[in-house]
């Protein structure tokens, strides 16, 4: 009797084999949806901590996704920070989202900077092959873009109603993965003087909220984040990551009750007539029920298994098909993905577990 569940889930291998992968795909969507949008943000605020600032000035009411900032900001701020204690350099950076490259759809943050003060503040581009910004039209792009793109140092880049040539190749890991000089962007799109933000680098790194704050003095209204806090404030304020992770743990609660609710109703009334036996030699409602939910619970538990295993290689597999994706899966997230799969199963197997121990021993045994 103890071996029953897993006896009667190895008897029906074909359905047992679609209910596990449906629970599986469950488990693996919740935590490479939640992996994307956790490493997306978490990649846009290492790789900005990673150029060496101190705190990120940005216009009001803008967005720390940082592609989504809009050069509005005047140059003329740059000589009104300096003035303020504690300020070393400050980095103009006017940031351009890159739709398509070499006619393919990329989302690719292009970084126009004034390169001698960004130097200043990042220490330079760590340039593998070519130069850094130098002349007017130059492109630098990061070595996982240069890889998906297949471009080259020589190599030119139509963008803007204008020719940019790729003047070198730079490590990947700071900053944008493509960059340009201000100059030639503010003057393709019709923005001279502009910035969509501003790097500032202070005498003292643990001085940089001290920093912020002064600075929050000067220019009242405006976003000032010490850069050592972007990752945090990216998580509790991207507008809809919350709702979005809410919404798809719902359908995922949703997902496994339906998958399991309807295997676990057709094999009882398949079994209907293997359920009276069991009554008919003695075995109680209880025990029904415990068998049903036990079935249920092993269909959960390998699809659960195999999901953690879908998702992991999946995070391996998207960024060698996709370069510039960042999936970041979490230990959090494994486990409230299981505890989703294995919940809505239960859940799920809860009717036909109670249908079953209610049937007549008698009706059942002359079900056809």
């Amino acid at each position: 009797m103890a071996n029953l569940p897993a006896a009667n889930v190895m008897h029906r291998k074909t359905r047992t084999a679609v209910s596990v992968l449906a629970v599986a795909m469950e488990v693996a969507m919740v935590m490479i949806l939640v992996g994307l949008a956790n490493g997306t943000l978490g990649d846009i605020a290492e790789r900005l901590q990673n150029v060496g600032a101190d705190v990120l000035f940005q216009p009001p009411d803008s967005s720390l996704i940082l592609g989504a900032t809009s050069a509005v900001m005047p140059l003329k701020y740059i000589e009104i920070m300096k003035q303020v204690d504690g300020v070393k350099e400050v980095a103009p950076v006017l940031n351009w989202l890159v739709a398509k490259i070499r006619g393919e759809s990329r989302a690719v943050n292009l970084w126009a900077v004034d390169y001698p003060s960004y130097a200043a503040i990042s220490g330079g581009l760590n340039i593998v092959e070519g130069r850094a910004l130098e002349q007017p039209g130059d492109l630098v792009m990061d070595t996982i873009l240069a890889g998906a793109t297949g471009m080259r140092v020589g190599d030119t880049l139509p963008m803007l109603n204008r020719e940019f040539r790729v003047a070198g190749i730079c490590r990947a890991g700071a900053g944008g993965r493509l960059y340009a000089r201000i100059q030639d962007v503010q003057d393709a799109i019709g923005t001279p003087d502009k910035a969509s933000f501003f790097l500032v680098k202070g005498r003292s790194a643990f001085d940089a909220e001290k920093l912020a704050k002064a600075l929050q003095e000067k220019f009242k209204g405006h976003k000032i984040t010490p850069v050592a806090q972007v990752s945090q404030a990216m998580q509790e304020n991207a507008v809809g990551l919350k709702q979005f992770k809410e919404a798809l743990t719902g359908m995922a609660v949703i997902i496994s009750f339906l998958v399991v609710l309807l295997a676990m109703y057709t094999t009882i009334i398949e079994r209907t007539r293997e359920i009276g036996i069991l009554r008919a030699i003695g075995a109680s409602q209880a025990k029904v029920v415990q068998l049903v939910i036990g079935e249920s619970f092993l269909i959960c538990l390998a699809g659960v298994i195999l999901g953690m295993a879908l998702a992991v290689a999946s995070r391996w597999f998207l960024p060698h098909v996709f370069p510039t994706l960042v999936v970041q899966l979490s230990r959090q997230w494994a486990g409230i993905a299981a505890s989703l799969g294995l919940a809505g199963g239960l859940l799920g197997s809860l009717y036909p577990a109670l249908r079953a121990a209610r049937m007549d021993p008698i009706q059942a045994l002359n079900f056809e």
